[in-house]
Formats: structure tokens, sequence, C-alpha cells
């Protein structure tokens, strides 16, 4: 029996994009198409440039870094009962730990009424699928597999190390949050931000809190570019204070008083006391 499902991949380039194409075709599900949509912006004009290349009732919507286990299609789709326009599932990811991320749209659905360019354009879709009296459903396996949560279905891995493309994501992320008027939702990534144990997460924490005051409307999905505040912060967080440590508002990690004055107070080669100005 053909599948009745397809995988829709936006992608601008990401180095995952081979890997996410791999793991789709090792679907246990087969999937009868994988469309791949490429350097096409904003991020809903790609969606709906693939949506018109989809030729099955059912699409997974997958970008290029992520990486989905090898059941996550056939996890959906048994979700995707009659009535139902979207299936959804969770992707582990480095920075935030499980996001909500994977999803399967009845194709149909959206060729009535395609994504808008909003900031918060998927969730301001699904939810236009609830007026129209379209069920929304989570997906989950009986048992956890593969690594993963039984309701987490793969692995979010974007490019992280991109110092421009962590505060372009986050900033642009609190503002999405912002447009859905979610103060849980603020305090739930600034949680998850604050555990984070990745090297980034105090400066996508800061982008995030930054994005919070951004009255931003429209999708902004593509690649983010230079900003002032985007090269502040970045020197910023190389910058170690100096013997202003001694100063910290709060109690540094790892700061020894002792060890700290000690240094302080001790002549350099040339007999000067560091952290004294010239008079």
């Amino acid at each position: 029996m053909a599948s009745d499902v397809s995988a829709l991949v936006t992608t601008i380039g990401e180095k995952t994009l081979p890997e996410s194409l791999a793991a789709l075709e090792a679907q246990t599900l087969a999937l009868a198409d994988i469309v791949v949509v490429r350097d096409v912006h904003p991020f809903t004009a790609a969606i709906n440039e693939g949506l018109r290349r989809v030729k099955t009732p059912f699409f997974v919507q997958c970008d290029a870094d992520m990486i989905l286990d090898p059941d996550c299609v056939e996890t959906l789709r048994r979700f995707a009962t009659d009535g139902t326009g979207v299936s959804i599932g969770y992707l582990d990811d480095a920075l935030l730990g499980t996001i909500q991320a994977v999803k399967l749209f009845r194709t149909s659905v959206l060729e009535r009424a395609a994504f808008r360019d909003t900031v918060a354009s998927d969730s301001d879709r699904i939810l236009r699928m609830k007026e129209d009296g379209d069920r929304i459903a989570f997906a989950r396996r009986p048992t956890p597999l593969h690594g993963h949560a039984a309701d987490v279905l793969g692995e979010h891995r974007p490019n992280y190390d991109d110092a421009l493309y962590v505060y372009g994501k986050f900033k642009l992320m609190a503002a999405t949050v912002r447009k859905r008027e979610s103060w849980p939702e603020f305090r739930g990534v600034l949680r998850a931000l604050k555990r984070s144990t990745h090297p980034m997460a105090d400066f996508a924490l800061v982008a995030f809190c930054h994005g919070l005051f951004s009255a931003q409307d429209k999708c902004g999905h593509r690649p983010f570019e230079q900003s002032p505040d985007q090269r502040f912060l970045r020197e910023f967080t190389k910058q170690e204070g100096g013997w202003n440590r001694l100063f910290a508002i709060t109690k540094l990690e790892g700061f020894e008083a002792a060890s700290e004055l000690a240094r302080f107070y001790e002549e350099d080669e040339s007999g000067r006391v560091p952290g004294r100005r010239a008079r």
C-alpha cells in the first residue's frame, strides 16, 4: 500500500540537511515523497511554496535542522485520525531541553487557508484549525524509544555555535511569545535557559529578554542580520571584568576573596599595582 504522507523540508543551507534527509529516508512508515524547498524567505513563503508541490493527503513539516527518530512519521500519522488537522510531536534541543517542533498536517486543511506572514505563523494557523472544526492532536509512543521520552520523536540540532543565529532566533522567539500574550511560555523559556549548561545559554537568555520588547509582527524566519545590539552583546560576553570582579553585585562562581585580593595587590613587572589608576 502506498504511503499517504510526504515530507516538506525547508532549508537555508543548514549543515545538518544531509542527516535530516537520511533520517526521513529511514522512516518505518515510508514517505511517498520528500519535497525540499531551498533558500526561500520568509519561512511562511517556503512552506506555502512546498505545499503546492505536495501531492499526498498528509505531509510532515521538517526543518533541515530536525533529525527525526525512525518511527516519528509513523507515530504522528497514527494520531492523525479523521477530523484531525495536525498532529504534533516534541523534539530534544541542546539549549532548551524538550521543545514543541515537528508537525504532521492534513494537506487539505492548509490548502483551504495557507500560512500567513506573522511572527507566530504556525500557532496562528493551528488556532484557525480549531475555528474551522479541525482537531489538534499530540502524538506519543506507548513507551520511550531511541533514547527519548515517549512523546519526544527526534532531535532539533540548529547551529548554536553561531552567535548571530542564536541572537536572532531567541529575540524572535520572545517576540512570538509576546504576540501570543503568554507569560507562562516566556517564563518557561527563561527557566529552561537558566537550567541549561550549554555555553550559549546566557547569550540566548539576554537575547530572549531583549526580544520581549520587540513589537515585531512579521514572520522573520530568515537569515538574521547583524545589528548594533547583537554586536554589543557578543563583545560584552567576552569581557571578564578584570579587577572589577571584586565589586560584582552577586558573588561570582569560583570567587575566593583572599586569592583575588592577593592578586589585586601584587605588583606587576613594571612596579605598577594592578587595578590602580595612574595619578
